[in-house]
């Protein structure tokens, strides 16, 4: 499971929800947002989310998956949190830089 900071996680979603007036995409990041709570298997790689479905399925999300929801054309959960890491690690370095060594713990 991936060490976060979940009040600073919650800010990322919260940005993510008013960015986005797609019900679609809503439901992928409530989703995501779960899962991020709950499934020890995911693994940020530096390039894509690796993550363990529900389904016993390894999906490598970033732009792309490889969920049917993907292939429909349709917002996924494995590239709505693949989005909220990326956004949870670049606002973690802004907060090492703002605030110094101790917000990077």
């Amino acid at each position: 499971m991936m060490n976060i900071d979940q009040d600073r996680m919650q800010q990322v979603i919260q940005e993510a929800f008013d960015k986005t007036n797609s019900l679609r995409w809503q439901t992928a990041i409530a989703k995501a947002k779960q899962q991020l709570e709950s499934n020890p298997y995911m693994h940020f790689d530096g390039d894509a989310l690796l993550i363990l479905s529900d389904s016993n399925t390894i999906y490598r999300a970033n732009g792309t998956c490889q969920c049917r929801a993907y292939e429909k054309g349709f917002p996924c959960w494995h590239r709505a949190a693949a989005r909220l890491v990326e956004r949870y690690n670049e606002a973690s370095r802004e907060a090492c830089g703002a605030e110094g060594e101790a917000a990077c713990r």
